[in-house]
This record gives structure tokens, C-alpha cells and sequence, in this order.
């Protein structure tokens, strides 16, 4: 199960609202009298956003810190107590291991969750330390929900005379707080984007987006906040890298370890470890999905069991369990559980065969159930696979966590290539798949390869001290060339299923490859253009340059290579096209073609393995 945070929303209202609470001392602050900055500093107090010191000064000539930015900021927000409790616990320990102003780390939590500062941001600032003014104007837009507007306004020719030096991912921002005269430069035309800004020109700046605000009608407000998003399941298994849990929807997921994870065992902090595998725990993520926080629940006399819902009886009440993983299989009496599937409460004879069950047992008591029926189609790219009784293999999901997929060798799903149906080893790590889960159990996966399927006339083969290349001519007419990974597996027959060397593949054939990451993982051989006898490997006695005639010894015996048709001559070292006067006595060849006879050969293509 998992929860997604909420993001911050911009709504339009009538007014206004901010936190009402005024120093005692914000009638007559001693240094504000007769102060330019007095009337933007007093609308500031008073809506809470800024305050004084506690000797009765608000300081408006001292230059304003990150951390005193960051309070000001996250004060334009109207938040209720519960939501500002819940944000702390959520991005409370990430500010707490970052900031060196303790004072502050509440209201930098709230823009962390307001996406005003994020993660990355807040392990490079020095919150007691002064902030330059174009960086202040970067989280003045975010804290307004206008970063967008501002990243189409990057390329903007601003008037300031010192623009050249804003730095560009400021650009935007300065030009929409310009754009909105929140912003200005000083008397003599300059932004000043490197200074620092003191309290009163920020007072300023802020009132500057109150008026905005107020005559735009909008409220700004961090609405609904419901955490970080969030995993829970029973715990698999834990190492120092990461925690494998397998969720309600029987689906197992591993989830890297923040190097500061804090975990807890029923409320009390306590390190994780296997043994409370098979304990309920619940993780908190990160924007980058690693675990931040992880929560055992380890209660006595209770364990969970989950698997895929063979039976239901209902004479005794009571359902079969199988585990497909373990192949632990029992029967348990349901009488007085509080069963729920699909995320609502029902009665014992609503159960569904071949649900995924979870089942909380107390002292060998069943006590409550959750069953999943849902069919689940999970999109990513191969990752690790391990061979065993047990194949495991990771895949990798975009903005989710890994899953892991444990298939029994000896009961795999089916598995296709487009209509072609394949074993497991002939898939690539890299490549791109669809897997299907319903109870639990991988019931199918489907793949058509990470960047291309290919097929067409091989027409080069090159080879070099490094790697072998190969140039598919496609049915369209166009050429490609590709690395061949050496240990590509090589098929043929009318299901493509019966497997070859990859030597016996020669220019000419007609082939379907499998294209990863740029290299040849899988070829097929269609058709074969000519005999596999048809390359001859030979060294070169003579050359005769006039008929374009090489005189080789072949298994005892003089064989002539006419080369008038050869297509190309390629040397394996360089991978150049040679020309046939490059060709001389010594230089070992590999030519492809066909014997015209047992002793004369007509070459298509030469490539040069060895030259003198």
C-alpha cells in the first residue's frame, strides 16, 4: 500500500490569511523610527510573516540569512498545527542532519514540503550564513507556485546593467519577479544578483508579493498534506543496502537505505535487522525513494502469512493458503475474522479464489484478512537475475521502487518476444518488459527489446581487437550498424527456437537481431544467403592486381579468390575499408562468397584478420 504526498496548491480565495501573532513589542521597535523600511516591516509583523529580536530591535540594515529567508517564506503559508506536526515528522530528521540553525528547522521543513527547497538544496546551504539575491529570488517564485512561468522566461534580455552576471538558472526567476515589480534595481540600474540583501529591502520584497497576492485574489495555502510517500507490507528480508517487504498486493518490492534511516520497533528506536522478518513495517521515502524512516510492529503471539487463496470451504468456514514462494501450504478457519478485500469489508463466502491473501494470526487464531483480487501489470527494464530452483530477477519501475519476482524454474510464466515465445535466459538486463502478476504469482511477461528489433540482410561483418560490428541492411533500405555482444544467443527454424552458433551467421543471410543498449543481444537467422562452406580463412601467397586474383593454400590445395565482385575489404585491427592493393602475401584473410568449383571462389566481401 502506498501514499502519495499532496502537492501544494495555489486557490483562489477572498483575502488573505496569515498567522495573527504580534510581539508585544511591535508597536515601537527602537531602531525602525523614521527608518525607510518601517511601513513594509510593520505590515510584516503584523501578519506574523516577520519579528523582532528580543532586545526590541527587528535590525532592517542587517543582512538577511538563509535561515531567516526560509522562516519568512514558509510564514506565507496558513497552516493548521496537526499538518505542521505531520510535515515535521516527515522532513523533520532530513532538516535536523542539514541545518546548523535549530531555531528555524520547523519553517525549513515546511518548505521542504511546500517544494520551495528540496533535498539536494538543503545539503549545499548555510543557513546561518548570508543568501545572494538572485537565489532569493529563485525560492521567492517557488514559494508562489510560479516556477514554471519563470523557467519560460530563462532566455530573457533584462535591462539591469550588471545581467550578464546573473547566473542562468536564476535568469527566469529574476525576470518574473521584475516582470511583476516585486523586484528592481538600485539607483544606478544594477540587480546586484551575487549581494546580499538586508532585512528591510526583504521586507520590502515580500509586501511586494502580499499586494500581488491580495490583488490577485489568491491564497496561498498547504492544502490537505498527507506525508511523504509511504510503503507498507511484511518485512521479506534486510540488508545494509536495502529492505525487501512483500506488499498487500503480493508484490514484492526492495527499497534502497538511506545511509541516516532512522527505525523503530514498536515506537521504541531500535535498528532493523532479519530478525523481524515477517513482522509488519511500515517506510517512509524520500523524493529519491529511499527509505528515510522504517517502523517495525512486532507484536507477541502474532504472525502474518500471505499467499495466493487455493480453496474456500464453506462447511468449516475456512480457506486453503498456499505460499508460492516458500510452498508453505496450510488450511485456516476464518470464524470471527474481520476480513476486507479490494479495500472493503466482506462476509466469509465473498472470498474470490486466487485472491492474494494476508492473514493476521494471533496465537494461531486468524484475526484479520486482507485480499487482493486486482490483476497487476508492472512496466520497466530487466534488472539482476539470479539462476536457481528459484530464478530471481529485479525490474526496474520509473518513480517506483525495484520489484522482485521470484519464478519457480521448474513452473515459469509464459514468456514472449512479440509472438515469439522465449526462455527466461534470453532476456537482457536493460531491456524493456511487462509483467503481469494476479495472486501474487508472475503469471506472464512480454518484451519486445530495449531500442530496436532489426531485420534485414547482414552485409558486413567487422572485426577488431576490441569488439565485432555487424551492418544490417533493413527492409526499407537503410543500413545500421551495431556492436555484437559475443555472447549473443543465435536461433533459428521456422519458431526461431532452435539454437545456433553464431560463427555459422555470414554476410548475406537474412537475420532479425535484438538490439540493447546499443549492442546485439539476440539474432535469429531467417534465411541463409549461402552455404556455411562459403568463407574461406586462408593466408595469402599471391596477389595478382591486375585479374584481382589471390592465390591462398586451402586444405592442401591451390585456391584462387576472384575478388572483382567483393563488396568491400575491411581490416579487423582499424575497421577501415582497405583497398585490394593493400592486399599482400602473408596478410591473413577471411573471405565470403561461393566456390565456384573446389578450387576457384568468388569473394563478396574480405576482411583482413591478420595483415604482414
Amino acid at each position: 500500500m502506498r501514499t502519495t504526498r499532496k502537492i501544494i496548491t495555489l486557490i483562489a480565495a477572498l483575502a488573505l490569511l496569515f498567522s495573527s501573532v504580534v510581539p508585544a513589542f511591535a508597536d515601537g521597535f527602537t531602531d525602525l523610527e523614521d527608518h525607510w523600511s518601517k511601513p513594509y516591516m510593520e505590515k510584516l509583523v503584523e501578519k506574523g510573516i516577520m519579528a523582532g529580536y528580543a532586545d526590541g530591535t527587528i535590525k532592517p540594515d542587517k543582512t538577511v540569512t538563509a535561515a531567516e529567508a526560509f522562516v519568512m517564506l514558509a510564514n506565507l503559508y496558513d497552516l493548521k498545527d496537526a499538518a505542521k506536526e505531520e510535515i515535521y515528522k516527515d522532513y523533520g530528521p532530513t532538516v535536523e542532519k542539514e541545518s546548523d540553525v535549530s531555531w528555524a528547522n520547523k519553517q525549513i521543513a515546511i518548505c521542504m514540503a511546500a517544494d520551495i527547497i528540496t533535498e539536494a538544496e538543503l545539503k549545499n546551504i548555510t543557513f546561518s550564513a548570508e543568501m545572494p539575491k538572485q537565489n532569493l529570488a529563485v525560492y521567492m517564485v517557488r514559494a508562489i507556485r510560479k516556477a514554471d512561468e519563470a523557467e519560460k522566461l530563462e532566455k530573457t534580455e533584462l535591462e539591469y546593467k550588471d545581467a550578464a552576471d546573473i547566473t542562468s538558472k536564476c535568469l527566469g526567476s529574476v525576470a518574473l519577479l521584475t516582470e511583476m515589480k516585486i523586484v528592481s534595481g538600485d539607483t544606478n540600474g544594477n540587480f546586484t544578483p551575487k549581494a546580499s540583501v538586508t532585512r528591510g529591502v526583504f521586507a520590502t520584497m515580500l509586501c511586494n508579493i502580499l499586494d500581488y497576492l491580495e490583488k490577485e485574489n489568491i491564497k496561498l495555502k498547504l492544502d490537505d498534506y498527507l506525508g511523504l510517500e509511504t510503503a507498507e507490507g511484511i518485512l521479506s528480508s534486510v540488508s545494509n543496502t536495502e529492505i525487501i517487504l512483500r506488499g498487500f498486493d503480493g508484490i514484492y518490492r526492495s527499497y534502497p537505505r538511506d545511509a541516516a534511516m532512522k527505525s523503530t520497533v514498536n515506537g521504541a528506536e531500535k535498528s532493523l535487522s532479519s530478525t523481524y522478518a515477517g513482522d509488519n513495517i511500515k517506510l517512509q521515502l524520500s523524493e529519491e525513494g529511499k527509505a528515510v524512516t522504517a517502523a517495525v510492529t512486532d507484536e507477541a503471539n502474532v504472525t502474518y502469512k500471505q499467499g495466493l487463496l487455493n480453496t474456500v470451504s464453506t462447511n468449516t468456514v475456512s480457506i486453503k493458503v498456499t505460499d508460492l514462494y516458500t510452498k508453505e501450504s496450510g488450511a485456516y478457519t476464518l470464524t470471527g475474522a474481520t476480513i476486507t478485500q479490494d479495500g472493503k469489508e466482506v462476509a466469509f463466502t465473498d472470498l474470490t479464489k486466487g485472491a492474494f491473501i494476508t492473514m493476521k494470526l494471533e496465537k494461531g487464531a486468524v484475526k484479520e484478512v486482507v485480499s487482493n483480487t486486482k490483476e497487476y501489470t508492472i512496466s520497466g527494464k530487466v534488472g539482476a537475475v539470479k539462476y536457481d530452483t528459484t530464478v530471481t530477477m529485479a525490474v526496474k519501475e520509473d518513480n517506483e521502487a525495484d520489484a522482485v519476482l521470484y519464478m519457480d524454474l521448474a513452473d515459469m510464466p509464459t514468456i514472449k518476444r512479440g509472438s515469439l515465445k522465449i526462455t527466461v535466459d534470453r532476456l537482457s538486463e536493460g531491456e524493456d518488459i511487462k509483467v503481469t502478476i494476479k495472486g501474487g504469482e508472475v503469471t506472464a511477461i512480454a518484451t519486445q527489446g530495449k531500442d530496436a528489433t532489426m531485420a534485414g540482410v547482414l552485409t558486413i561483418i567487422t572485426r577488431t581487437i576490441s569488439d565485432t560490428t555487424w551492418t544490417i541492411k533493413g527492409e526499407d533500405g537503410t543500413s545500421a550498424t551495431y556492436i555484437l555482444d559475443t555472447g549473443a544467443a543465435a536461433f533459428t527454424g521456422d519458431t526461431g527456437e532452435t539454437a545456433i552458433k553464431l560463427d555459422t551467421i555470414n554476410p548475406g543471410d537474412e537475420v532479425s537481431v535484438i538490439v540493447t543498449a546499443g549492442v546485439i543481444t539476440e539474432v535469429t537467422l531467417k534465411k541463409t544467403a549461402a552455404p556455411a562452406a562459403d568463407k574461406l580463412t586462408a593466408e595469402i601467397l599471391a596477389v595478382d592486381p591486375n585479374n584481382r586474383v589471390l592465390t591462398v593454400l586451402k586444405d592442401g590445395k591451390l585456391t584462387y579468390i576472384n575478388c572483382k565482385k567483393a563488396a568491400s575489404i575491411l581490416n579487423s585491427e582499424t575497421g577501415k575499408t582497405m583497398s585490394f592493393s593493400a592486399l599482400a602475401a602473408g596478410d591473413m584473410i577471411v573471405a565470403y562468397g561461393t566456390y565456384k568449383d573446389s578450387t576457384n571462389f568468388e569473394a563478396t566481401s574480405i576482411v583482413i584478420e591478420l595483415k604482414h
